[in-house]
């Protein structure tokens, strides 16, 4: 199974983003600067990474050493998150780590000029809007829904942000559906969501 996993640490200076990224490049691992539309939390940067396996504890060893290597460097974890495929439902009821509550989420990535214009399309949506300040390229952002209840509203949020971007003329450059195994912080996404 192909577990992606995310790594966020707390807020960067200018100077910490380029030891980050360096940091990540000799781990081979992603660096992600994610900036939130709104929330309390705006910046979490982040590390992501893919591991194949059958088994969640592998993950967690990879998790766990990478953490340790960014300590190392004098950086601050501040939460771990790991996803799935969506088509994995099944561990949606029947979570695979102990306590935590699996959610759906989905992520389409979009280029607009006029940033504002998005967030009002999707004002009162279940889409949400962000942006990785690492691409050079200011017009791109992501769209994200979340579901916690049910897979069949999930789906159907979905379909409403493609209706909503097909009728606004946005194309939709990429998507994600994934299904969240464990998140170990989800309230750094308070205000967002």
């Amino acid at each position: 199974m192909e577990f992606e996993f995310h790594v966020t640490l707390s807020d960067l200076s200018p100077q910490e983003t380029q030891t980050f990224i360096r940091v990540c490049d000799e781990e081979n691992v992603k660096p992600v600067l994610i900036e939130l539309d709104q929330g309390e939390h705006i910046h979490q940067p982040m590390i992501t990474g893919i591991v194949h396996s059958e088994y969640f504890q592998d993950v967690q060893r990879v998790i766990e050493e990478i953490s340790i290597t960014f300590r190392n460097n004098g950086f601050t974890v501040v939460r771990i998150k790991v996803e799935i495929p969506a088509r994995e439902e099944r561990f949606f009821k029947q979570p695979m780590v102990p306590q935590s509550r699996p959610y759906f989420e989905w992520h389409g990535k979009v280029q607009v000029e006029d940033v504002n214009r998005l967030k009002h399309i999707f004002a009162g949506t279940e889409g949400h809007i962000s942006r990785n300040s690492l691409h050079k390229d200011g017009s791109i952002r992501f769209v994200t829904v979340r579901e916690y209840e049910h897979a069949d509203h999930f789906y159907d949020s979905v379909e409403e942000i493609h209706t909503i971007l097909q009728s606004n003329q946005i194309e939709l450059l990429k998507q994600q559906y994934e299904l969240c195994i464990y998140d170990s912080r989800e309230e750094l996404d308070r205000g967002w969501i």
